[in-house]
């Protein structure tokens, strides 16, 4: 019996050294991933992912790694020692958080951004292809194929509210439309992350980050807070609602 239950928190500390080392140093996408995925189990959020521009698939089968990762650390809970672990986590455990990816899967679009790197038809990739590969390692997701501006917002009305959005779109007009059409998705702590925030130079007047700096000015109620910055370009918030 006492090896059983030695086991039993072993697994349940090994688990936890895991993750530690994997997050400590990683600053990459798997790394922003990981470590907002454990933002929201951390603090129980309810919500789905939302991935603006997933192109090939690789990072939001990559956050779905991340995500099961979690998923198994908040069961892990339940056999924990502590009382206070399972208690709190025996709610949380039972929710599924959706996955919802949104791409023209035609590459980018015409546009006066001035970059080469993000000329039109860049980027082209194929949805059969993506929802395969999602298909295949199980992800419960729903791709969404079209423009941004384009999805009906009845549609975006009944999926869930969002734990993190992931956008990737690279273009002002492209982040604009995404950020407008999700805006009603956004609650207390949902994590948003922009990938191509500091391309062109950082400029507030280009891409992303003017994108988000417009956005804010429409919509007083939002503040984002600047959370960490990865790999290159990358920044990652964390989103308060404005009483």
């Amino acid at each position: 019996m006492m090896g059983s239950l030695k086991k039993i928190i072993n697994k349940f500390f090994l688990e936890k050294l895991e993750f530690v080392r994997f997050s400590v140093n990683r600053n990459d996408r798997a790394g922003i991933l990981n470590k907002s995925w454990g933002l929201v189990f951390n603090n129980q959020l309810e919500g789905a992912y939302y991935e603006f521009g997933i192109y090939k698939g690789e990072s939001f089968i990559e956050s779905w790694k991340e995500y099961l990762k979690f998923k198994r650390w908040s069961q892990a809970q339940l056999a924990s020692p502590e009382a206070w672990r399972r208690d709190i986590m025996k709610r949380y455990v039972a929710y599924e958080h959706a996955f919802y990816g949104f791409d023209t899967f035609e590459g980018l679009p015409s546009n006066n951004e001035g970059s080469r790197a993000f000329q039109k038809g860049g980027y082209l990739s194929s949805f059969e292809e993506v929802e395969a590969k999602c298909r295949s390692i199980g992800v419960r997701h729903t791709l969404f194929k079209g423009r941004f501006c384009d999805i009906p917002d009845e549609t975006i009305g009944k999926l869930q509210p969002a734990a993190i959005i992931n956008i990737d779109s690279d273009l002002y007009l492209s982040a604009r439309d995404a950020l407008e059409k999700v805006k009603d998705k956004f609650q207390q702590g949902t994590i948003l992350l922009m990938d191509d925030y500091n391309c062109f130079l950082a400029s507030d007047s280009q891409g992303e980050r003017r994108a988000l700096r417009e956005f804010c000015e429409r919509y007083p109620r939002f503040r984002f807070e600047p959370w960490t910055m990865y790999l290159y370009a990358g920044q990652a918030f964390i989103c308060h609602l404005q009483k």
